[in-house]
Order: C-alpha cells, then sequence, then structure tokens
C-alpha cells in the first residue's frame, strides 16, 4: 500500500468511527459544524489560493476553517480585505467562519517543531516585523541551497524557486518542485530524503526560532499556540516545558497521527488542561503531506473553546 492509499483508508476510517465521548469532535463528519484548522495556500506551500481554499470549503459546508501559511498570515490578510471581520478577526465568508491562523516553524535537536498560532492580531508591529525577519531568511536560504545544488550537479533556476513560490514565504517544498521538473527526482519526497532534508548534501540551515520563542511570539500578538502534529517530532517529553513557555493546545487529529497517537495526546492535552485542535495539513491533491481539505478536523465547539482561550490576557 502506497502512502496516498494509506491516507485515503485512514480518511475513510476517521469518518466512520463513533465521536469522542467528551464530543470535542466530528468523526462522522457532520460538515454543518465539523471545522479544518489546518490548511495551507499559496501564500506558502500550498497549491490553492486562499480564494480557492473557501470556495471549496463552502462547497463542503464546513463551519470554520483556518489558513495556517508559513510564517506568513497574508493568505488570511487576502480575505480579510474582500469579507467582514468579526470578533477576535474571523472573517466570515457565507456562514463560513476563516480563523487568523498561521504556522511557525521552530527548531529543537535538529528537528523542526511546528507552533500553529490561532486567533492572533495580524496588526501586531513587532510580529509583522519577526515574520518578515523569517521569510527573508528563507530566501537567502533558498539562494544557498540552489547554490550547493548547482555545485552538486543538479542545477537549477533561482527564478523557477520563486515562481512556484506563489506567495510570499519561499521554502524547500519549492526548490524540490523545481528539481521535479528538472527530472532530477520523481517526487517532492525523494528531494527531500536525497538532497533536502537535514544532514543531506543540499541542506542549508536558516534562521529558526525555539519553540519557546515561537510561542512567545504568538502569545504577544495575542494568539493561541498550539503544538502541530507532534507525532512528526517524536518529542513527547518536551510538552512540560513547552507548557511552561505557555503552550496552550494540541493538534490531535492530523493525518499523521492514527487512532492510538490521537487517543494519547489527547490523553496528554486533558491531563496538562491544554485546548484540542485539528486539521487536514492540505497542501495540494497530489502532495505527499496532509491529506483532503475536511477530512480532518474538530467540530465547532472545540473551536468556540479555543475562542475563549483567545478571549483571556495574556
Amino acid at each position: 500500500m502506497n502512502l496516498s492509499q494509506a491516507r485515503s483508508q485512514r480518511n475513510q476510517e476517521y469518518r466512520e468511527v463513533s465521536p469522542a465521548e467528551d464530543n470535542t469532535f466530528s468523526r462522522k463528519v457532520n460538515y454543518c459544524s465539523f471545522c479544518d484548522l489546518h490548511i495551507h495556500s499559496t501564500a506558502s506551500d500550498g497549491h490553492l489560493t486562499p480564494s480557492e481554499v473557501v470556495q471549496h470549503s463552502l462547497e463542503l459546508g464546513l463551519r470554520a476553517i483556518s489558513i495556517c501559511d508559513h510564517d506568513t498570515m497574508s493568505g488570511y490578510l487576502q480575505l480579510a480585505e474582500t469579507y467582514s471581520q468579526g470578533e477576535l478577526g474571523i472573517v466570515n465568508v457565507d456562514g463560513l467562519e476563516v480563523i487568523p491562523g498561521i504556522e511557525i516553524n521552530s527548531q529543537w535537536e535538529q528537528r523542526e517543531l511546528h507552533i500553529l498560532g490561532y486567533l492572533l492580531d495580524p496588526g501586531d508591529g513587532r510580529f509583522l516585523d519577526l515574520l518578515s525577519e523569517l521569510r527573508n531568511s528563507r530566501v537567502k536560504r533558498v539562494q544557498a541551497m540552489v547554490d550547493r545544488l548547482a555545485s552538486l550537479g543538479k542545477p537549477i533556476e533561482l527564478f523557477r524557486v520563486m515562481e512556484l513560490s506563489q506567495g510570499d514565504s519561499v521554502g524547500r517544498p519549492h526548490i524540490a518542485e523545481a528539481m521535479v521538473e528538472k527530472g532530477y527526482v520523481s517526487s517532492v519526497k525523494e528531494a527531500f530524503s536525497l538532497y533536502l532534508g537535514i544532514g543531506k548534501p543540499a541542506y542549508v540551515s536558516r534562521r529558526h526560532l525555539t519553540p519557546a520563542q515561537a510561542i512567545r511570539t504568538i502569545r504577544e500578538a495575542k494568539g493561541v499556540a498550539v503544538w502541530a502534529h507532534p507525532g512528526i517530532t517524536s518529542a513527547d517529553r518536551l510538552l512540560t516545558e513547552l507548557v511552561e513557555h505557555g503552550l496552550q493546545g494540541i493538534e490531535i487529529y492530523h493525518p499523521e497521527h492514527d487512532g492510538e497517537s490521537q487517543r494519547k495526546y489527547l490523553k496528554m492535552a486533558r491531563e496538562n488542561g491544554l485546548v484540542i485542535t485539528g486539521g487536514s495539513d492540505f497542501h495540494s491533491e497530489s502532495s505527499s503531506e496532509g491529506a483532503m481539505i475536511g477530512s480532518f478536523g474538530i467540530n465547532y465547539e472545540s473551536v468556540e473553546i479555543l475562542k475563549q482561550v483567545a478571549s483571556k490576557p495574556y
């Protein structure tokens, strides 16, 4: 069974299992109350524009979504310029709530650890300055990695990588796509495993926040800080430290979390008084990352809890 088949099977299992006893989410996918709080757009490494994400979510009948692009909120801001905003900056599009969101990459012990931020103030000056610095470091890193690939006999054009990024948050996935176009690798996954992953020949580190800095950045921008897909990082022992630094939630329901992982992280969230979130981590229909929009998430009651947490002063 290949990766896409495995995800398809898992998505189907997700839809058929009974809801959790605390009713914090709906695996039967009652879309009138279902919410996907982890979606990527062309503002970072997704393949749908923010408007296309919204349209697809409306067609599915979702109640709420969050576009959580890497180190940028420009996708959300595009929608905020077009549609009305309500409390906590939530954009309403024909009954669909678009919750302000972001995914910030941090680094811990040579591993990437991602922190989601929800219901932040996108106009916070210090927050915007930091995001600009992070995005600039991405551009410098991409240039350095393109140079390394050339030295390895795998030249690609920087301008093409920037074209593929479409948005203002360029990264390794876009380099990988350019490598696939050139025929150097057969897939984005292969590009990472052979060239672009940590410790691989073309890998170049960039400025990363620590997990504590990422959490503090989100909290200072009045947002709710949530540990994204912790099962990928395999750093469960770090949870206590993250909570001490202000972590407020855990992403429980995610394509990389099977039933056992979901139960484990739900237990950890309850024990530490953390909110739960979930989402598809959608990038594109063909991407090896994430799943289809609406296949993972939480119900609207959990979104209401998230709003309550965001309303409390830091």
